[in-house]
């Protein structure tokens, strides 16, 4: 019904071009993303070879949009960076990738503290549901890619990591070696400290969104973690470490000096 609805909209499907990217493609998409840089030589074949079998083994579907060889390049090595070192089998949760040109705005209605029913609309950029197709907003994915504490791709992809564990719940699947106790803990801690803040009405350091849910809470500060990590660190410290462990990267370490002039924003419940 979703997808009938998505066609309707955006119009008819196409599908990468079957050549897809070229060496000289892959290498201007890796120098032009901020995100993807700092990494070994090693590191970026790794990357470029998960980025090509994503797009080989995946439908990527544009409704509305045609990428170019180039754009689908930057938009796969996105894609691969969380399973740099967690590898392909991460994502076999899900088959197809479709890409609409905007996000898509649904209505529904929500009931208050006090019973009263009312009508809200709510903008969707991307949407991600268990062995179903990832769906992301072309306008979104084209802001991507620097180090800004914000990633499309990223957070629809870590509820795909999530959901291997059954419900969308910030539960993951862990890699061996790794203490689940440690996991929930360091997680559930910093939960509730953001939802505590939000209850005092003070600013958080991270998008307020990520209090909606475990779920959420796992996927924002999986963005925070790939494209401002920084913050993420100082933020959670717990958090970070963790996921140092599950992701098997070290993105502090990739940060840009002259990042760290910035001003730093904060966020308003």
């Amino acid at each position: 019904m979703f997808w009938s609805r998505l066609r309707s909209v955006f119009g008819g499907a196409s599908r990468q071009d079957d050549n897809g990217p070229g060496a000289l493609e892959w290498q201007q998409a890796l120098a032009a993303v901020p995100i993807l840089q700092g990494f070994s030589r090693e590191e970026e074949q790794t990357l470029i070879g998960l980025a090509q079998q994503l797009l080989a083994r995946k439908t990527l579907t544009q409704l509305g949009v045609s990428l170019t060889p180039r754009q689908q390049a930057v938009l796969a090595l996105q894609a691969a960076l969380p399973i740099l070192h967690l590898g392909l089998d991460w994502y076999r949760g899900f088959h197809e990738i479709i890409l609409i040109p905007e996000p898509v705005v649904r209505r529904q209605q929500v009931q208050d503290e006090f019973g009263l029913v009312s009508e809200v609309e709510e903008e969707n950029a991307g949407e991600s549901w268990p062995q179903g197709p990832l769906v992301l907003a072309w306008s979104e994915l084209q802001q991507d890619g620097d180090w800004d504490g914000f990633n499309l791709v990223i957070h629809e992809l870590t509820h795909k990591l999530d959901m291997l564990g059954g419900e969308a719940d910030g539960a993951p699947p862990l890699p061996a070696g790794m203490d689940p106790r440690q996991w929930t803990d360091a997680l559930q801690a910093a939960f509730d400290a953001m939802q505590a803040q939000l209850d005092r009405h003070e600013p958080t350091a991270i998008d307020p969104y990520a209090a909606s849910h475990p779920a959420e809470f796992f996927a924002v500060c999986s963005e925070c973690f790939f494209t401002d990590p920084l913050r993420l660190r100082d933020t959670y410290p717990a958090v970070y470490q963790q996921f140092t462990r599950f992701f098997g990267q070290q993105p502090a370490a990739r940060f840009p000096a002259t990042r760290l002039l910035a001003e730093e924003p904060e966020y308003h419940g």
